[in-house]
């Protein structure tokens, strides 16, 4: 594989990667306040209790696809929601930039950040924290084992 290949692949998975972390700690973070359970069958709008499909929980795309409102009672989507998942996806490309010649660096990064901002938002909800904390570290050992591999079978390390 091409250095460029190789890029540009880790890189469309960071973008992608870091829009559904962003997604999922939006997410994470509003039902740790709230008292909700963190893992469900699906997402649902907070107002009218609607179940959400797949294309309304697209990272970013589905704020604008529903053009900022519940499809199903139009109440407005808080902005806030597309904003977190931009910044994630933001954080992850730059970090991934600065630093793609060390995988371990820049996801230990992605890492930090995310529990730091879990334990900033949602310190005062202790034990729904630490499952919220627990759900990230696993998709966090994932994709950094997936990462490293790919790493690894490029550089043949």
């Amino acid at each position: 594989m091409s250095d460029l290949t190789f890029f540009l692949t880790l890189l469309i998975s960071t973008i992608l990667f870091g829009a559904i972390i962003g997604a999922y700690y939006g997410t994470a973070e509003y039902r740790i306040r709230t008292g909700l359970p963190l893992v469900t069958t699906g997402c649902i709008c907070p107002f009218c209790r609607h179940k959400l499909s797949l294309y309304q929980q697209i990272p970013i795309a589905g704020y604008f696809i529903l053009k900022g409102n519940c499809r199903f009672c139009h109440t407005p989507i808080p902005v806030r929601y597309p904003l977190t998942e931009s910044i994630f996806l933001g954080w992850y490309v730059l970090t991934y930039c600065a630093f793609q010649r060390m995988p371990f660096l820049y996801l230990s990064l992605w890492y930090l950040f995310v529990c730091t901002l879990l334990i900033t938002r949602c310190r005062r909800h202790f034990r729904p924290l630490l499952r919220g904390i627990a759900i990230m570290t696993l998709y966090h050992l994932v994709i950094s084992l997936l990462y490293t591999a790919v790493y690894a079978a490029s550089y043949g390390l």
